[in-house]
């Protein structure tokens, strides 16, 4: 089991314009919410820890002719996050719990001219919880055990730590909690050789009360629902396609409407490999549909993880 990405919020100074990143980094990840990648909730040994590395670069653009308050922009940002996973038993089945940090620099470029930030983002805390099918196997007995199709519960809170400056046009950090649950089914028809991974996840966000000074940001729940297939190609590698489906997150500033809500597909695929102990996963997504010129954006991103 794995874990969820950090938030970025990039606020322009002069306009009315409240863009809220989701980066599920790892996923993530954007205008995204916590959706995750193929195989992202697999099963892990109990009273173990494992590390997870992962650098992302992600653009957003809202096109000329968009109906958002300020079209014509790119966002580009660079993020790195660290997580530590530690999984132990719940009873007979699989729990665990990890903690997620990172840094992200912002680079804004539209008509307003260029505005660029770099700083800690809002870190993150996990607990992962097995409803059927993953059991809490040590060590010597996952190595022996057959896949099998499990479901889980995943609840990330990501505490307003991140860099932060009201008065400054573009921040890293949020300024604001945000609360994500997510439930994942996988199914494996063939005991581990391919899998089909199914993700209905929501993000809750508390109010921002220094957007810009002293306005008020605020948010709506954005809710995404993800679908995955991968496949084994040998016994070191796995590939995977996939669409993400994003809706809702709409921003309000003073309870002004943005009209800035997430409604579009994002395609994507992924490769992994195992490296001696270590798996490399390279991850790529983009916005294939989106309505009334909405932002569209893309994400490509590398992971490295393995026990601790």
């Amino acid at each position: 089991m794995c874990y969820a990405d950090g938030k970025l919020l990039i606020r322009l100074r002069g306009a009315s314009l409240g863009i809220a990143l989701a980066f599920v980094a790892f996923s993530p990840a954007t205008t995204r919410a916590q959706s995750a990648p193929a195989r992202d909730y697999l099963n892990t040994p109990v009273n173990a820890a494992r590390f997870f590395l992962d650098l992302a670069n992600s653009t957003l653009a809202t096109a000329p002719e968009s109906d958002l308050p300020l079209p014509n922009n790119e966002i580009v940002s660079r993020s790195v996050f660290a997580t530590i996973l530690y999984s132990f038993p719940l009873g007979n089945k699989y729990g665990g719990v990890s903690v997620t940090g990172g840094n992200a620099s912002v680079f804004v470029k539209g008509p307003l001219g260029n505005i660029s930030a770099s700083g800690l983002a809002d870190p993150g805390v996990t607990f992962h919880i097995n409803i059927f099918g993953a059991p809490a196997l040590r060590l010597d007995q996952y190595l022996r055990a057959i896949p099998q199709t499990f479901a889980s519960f995943h609840l990330t809170v990501n505490a307003p730590l991140g860099s932060y400056d009201r008065n400054s046009p573009v921040n890293v950090g949020a300024n604001r909690w945000a609360f994500t649950p997510l439930i994942n089914l996988s199914i494996t028809p063939n005991k581990g050789v391919s899998w089909i991974d199914f993700y209905v996840g929501g993000r809750f966000f508390t109010n921002n009360n220094a957007f810009q000074g002293n306005n008020q940001l605020s948010q709506s729940p954005l809710v995404t629902f993800t679908a995955h297939y991968s496949r084994n190609i040998g016994k070191q590698i796995w590939a995977a396609v996939g669409v993400y489906y994003d809706s809702g997150g709409e921003t309000f500033i003073n309870h002004v409407s943005q009209r800035d809500a997430a409604n579009g597909f994002r395609p994507g695929v992924s490769v992994s490999s195992a490296v001696g102990k270590f798996r490399l996963t390279l991850r790529y997504d983009r916005t294939a549909s989106t309505p009334n010129a909405a932002p569209t954006n893309g994400s490509l991103r590398l992971g490295l993880s393995g026990p601790l």
